[in-house]
């Protein structure tokens, strides 16, 4: 049938799809057709004028999918767990295929959100882990019991704390970026979005890659080898294994001080860093009625010196001794972020009995897997059981201070978690109108840490300052479900909710006689329970199979817990509670031109209440907490935008672009912490404390969220050529852009990130049947140290040794905290080869 706009008016009404082709056409229909519309009542009247809008919009652009053979590659995506074209699906996302996190050697989250605009990764130390912000919603507190705001699901194994993030990216199918609440498919602790990475899995065919990459400025080497293929008719195993070693980015030029604790770094690379990741997949399918896939990981970091690169980036009193102290713990820093940190190590005469030789290091090892099984109950109706297992632990000994030639205190951290997951879901794809999902989901979880502060003898601090154990106890249950109706062939509406019942309880086991008696601490809130409804309804409207229009009203939460980082008092609350969510979106996605270019316009607003947020406080005597509270309110809105394009008249050619405005603001929030120092005519002029006289709290509403700038983007293209005999050369060339933002929640000049730009670049020959390749790829070639965390600390005064007043007239002996950031990595080249030795014998 011709396509005309009467025709797609006429099958808007009757029911039938119509094959997008040229629009520029007047309407004509027939008196029966008004009629009919009229018979249908005025929810008709506005379909059918929806449908011409629509239809003039695409004017002289739309084309048959039949008739596209040159066009951009049609993605399939999981956001509501289960396989779709990511076209039809109601959720603003963005997906990175296998080839191009290979083409741009893309080994962790961090280089990921360079191609996510609104995507931003900071770096908390200890067991903190990555601290991951979408659309300035994040967790930015350092606390190890807290849960992100943005879930990563790995192969169905939904995980939220800090340490996962850092696992590393290797052997990744594809990674989708879901933004927005996401409670109804994935759960709590999904209130900004969830990442979702599907890694490779086996081959129909057997195949070999042995790959070796070197990278120059970090000196590292990576070596990958990967075994795939069937050694059954009904069982295809996989075998991903990789290797890395590298020995830092950064320098250490510290110089310790005889006599003060601190002693010259052996070792002037920060940080080397040996890194294991192994991956082993089983499918098994040995019937039409049942398939399995096994998913079996291991990943072992082994980092010598601190983690996460923290150095000194902001010192507004400058750098000198502080009285009647007098201990030059920063003198000489340049207090600018940059390639260069200061940070010595132990002596271990002022600091006995400490772990590795007084050498700060991190240990993480995290074992978990995944079993999902999927049962065909019948021709409409699949069974789909994921069982998840997750063991993480890691051991640290962290030098807090940063300090250049003398540490006042030393941390001493292990943390471990273990998980056990299940998920059940009923899928039903029956020919009629309505079709549905249902499922429950369990979680029973540990989580332990272990924190041992010791202190610097030589300089008249205790041995141990504090040494404490808290453990939490994760029960959670959940059902969920989702009604699709389509309520014509072009219009669905699809209600959901998801119910969820939690309970956290809180134990700490005090092990030093200076914080109290030995043994349990009575806490004042030893057990959280959270009880929450996340309702969820979208409506998706494709008038034709290039076109969706799509609004959503969406609702999730993330779980409250408990502050671990420290000893907390049996007269201390160190509860915290869940962070909720409710708000909606609309958006336009669209495939024009012949399918060679697509295009994706989303409009967003969210209001968050119970927003979790954490705070670094100091009293003038020098006793020092790290908590995490709930800020009143905060708001949300903004627009994103992107397209790709594969112009015909070059073939091989793909360019990309995308942007995202973002206004990502407290409401109420007159509670908010004061700075460390900071005085009443610099905001610190809330919550009088009639004891000592001074302010306690700021008011920060209306002040930007952490990590929330207001303007990211990236710019690429992609070219892929025919030459010589059999080979392939590509190029490809990627910007990405993101405007100022604040790295913590002290809001404060020089704790903030200013506006930035990184690049780029990759070039590889690849050989017949793709045999071998070497590429040569840089990122970050302008060299932009950036950062996404800061901590405001005492450190010119060695952290403990009090001198600074807040919420006074003026500031005391220690004038105001210095800024700690954790620097990202610089600028990165790599040569790598790849070979497949089965494809040298076709």
């Amino acid at each position: 049938m011709r396509f005309t706009m009467s025709n797609t008016v006429r099958d808007s009404l009757t029911g039938r799809r119509t094959a997008g082709r040229s629009m520029a056409e007047p309407i004509f229909l027939s008196t029966r057709e008004l009629k009919m519309i009229s018979r249908q009542g005025p929810f008709a009247y506005w379909r059918a004028a929806s449908t011409c809008a629509v239809a003039l919009l695409m004017s002289d652009v739309a084309v048959p999918q039949e008739a596209s053979t040159a066009g951009l590659e049609e993605i399939v995506v999981t956001a509501r767990k289960q396989q779709e074209s990511i076209l039809k699906v109601p959720v603003v996302e963005t997906v990175l295929t296998q080839e191009f996190l290979e083409k741009y050697q893309t080994q962790d989250l961090y280089a990921v959100a360079t191609r996510v605009p609104g995507f931003v990764i900071g770096t908390a130390i200890l067991s903190g882990g990555p601290q991951v912000s979408m659309r300035g919603i994040g967790t930015t507190a350092n606390n190890a019991t807290i849960e992100q705001s943005v879930s990563l699901n790995i192969d169905g194994l939904q995980l939220s704390q800090g340490l996962a993030y850092g696992l590393g990216m290797f052997d990744i199918g594809q990674v989708e970026v879901l933004k927005g609440p996401q409670a109804l498919f994935y759960g709590k602790n999904s209130p900004a979005g969830v990442i979702s990475l599907r890694s490779a899995d086996p081959t129909d065919k057997v195949e070999l890659v042995v790959r070796g990459g070197y990278e120059s400025y970090a000196e590292e080497k990576v070596g990958d080898v990967i075994a795939s293929g069937p050694v059954a008719d009904s069982l295809r195993l996989r075998l991903a294994v990789r290797f890395s070693d590298q020995d830092g980015f950064f320098y250490n030029d510290a110089v310790g001080i005889p006599g003060l604790g601190g002693r010259t770094p052996a070792d002037r690379d920060v940080a080397p860093l040996e890194k294991w990741i192994v991956r082993g997949t089983a499918l098994f399918n040995p019937s039409d009625i049942y398939n399995a896939r096994l998913k079996l990981n291991y990943g072992r970091d082994a980092l010598t010196g601190n983690a996460g690169a923290l150095q000194l980036a902001f010192c507004p009193d400058g750098t000198g001794p502080v009285p009647p102290v007098n201990i030059p713990f920063i003198t000489g820093d340049t207090c600018k972020l940059d390639k260069t940190i200061g940070t010595a190590w132990y002596d271990l005469a002022a600091f006995p009995g400490i772990r590795n030789g007084g050498v700060p290091f991190a240990r993480i090892e995290q074992k978990f897997g995944t079993l999902e099984q999927n049962i065909i109950v019948s021709d409409a109706l699949t069974l789909t059981s994921v069982t998840g297992l997750y063991d993480m632990t890691q051991s640290a000994l962290f030098a807090g201070g940063t300090s250049r030639a003398a540490i006042s205190i030393a941390t001493d951290n292990d943390f471990d978690i273990r998980d056990f997951t299940q998920e059940l879901r009923l899928t039903s794809d029956y020919p009629g109108l309505v079709n549905f999902m249902v499922g429950g989901f369990y979680q029973d979880g540990l989580q332990k840490n272990r924190v041992h502060l010791r202190g610097n003898t030589a300089i008249g601090l205790p041995a141990t300052l504090q040494s404490v154990r808290h453990e939490i106890d994760i029960s959670s249950v959940s059902l969920f479900g989702q009604v699709i109706w389509d309520v014509t062939p072009t219009l669905e509406i699809a209600p959901g909710v998801r119910w969820t019942d939690e309970e956290r309880t809180h134990t700490e086991l005090n092990y030093n006689p200076g914080n109290g008696p030995l043994g349990p601490v009575l806490l004042p809130d030893p057990k959280l329970k959270s009880n929450n409804v996340s309702p969820e309804v979208s409506v998706t409207y494709t008038p034709t199979d290039d076109l969706t229009v799509f609004g959503s009203y969406r609702t999730g939460f993330k779980s409250g817990s408990f502050t671990t980082i420290q000893f907390v008092s049996s007269t201390t609350l160190s509860s915290f509670g869940d962070e909720e969510v409710k708000g909606g979106e609309m958006g336009v996605k669209a495939r024009l031109l012949d399918r060679r270019l697509a295009v994706n316009l989303a409009g967003y607003y969210y209001e968050y209440s119970g927003l979790q947020v954490g705070a670094n406080e100091q009293s003038s005597s020098g006793v020092f907490a790290i908590r995490t509270i709930n800020a009143a309110s905060a708001s949300v809105r903004g627009v994103e935008l992107d397209a790709t394009y594969a112009p015909p008249p070059i073939e091989g050619l793909t360019l990309s672009a995308a942007v995202n405005f973002n206004r990502a603001r407290y409401g109420s929030f007159k509670n908010a912490p004061c700075g460390n120092g900071q005085t009443i005519s610099e905001g610190c002029n809330q919550l009088l404390n009639p004891a000592t006289g001074r302010f306690t709290s700021q008011d920060l509403s209306g002040r930007r969220l952490v990590r929330a700038p207001e303007w990211t983007g990236n710019l690429s293209f992609d070219y892929e050529t025919p030459v010589g005999q059999d080979m392939a050369l590509g190029v490809g060339v990627s910007g990405s852009y993101s405007s100022s933002y604040s790295t913590t929640l002290v809001d404060q000049p020089g704790f903030g990130q200013g506006a930035y730009t990184k690049t780029n670049a990759n070039i590889a020959l690849r050989g017949p049947n793709e045999a071998w390749e070497v590429a040569l790829i840089g990122s970050n070639l302008a060299n932009k140290i950036t950062t996404g965390q800061c901590y405001n600390s005492n450190t010119q005064n060695g952290v403990v040794f009090g001198g600074l007043i807040s919420g006074g007239p003026t500031k005391g002996p220690a004038g105001s905290d210095e800024g700690l950031c954790v620097a990202e990595r610089g600028r990165e080249v790599w040569l790598r080869l790849t070979v497949r030795p089965r494809e040298f014998r076709k």
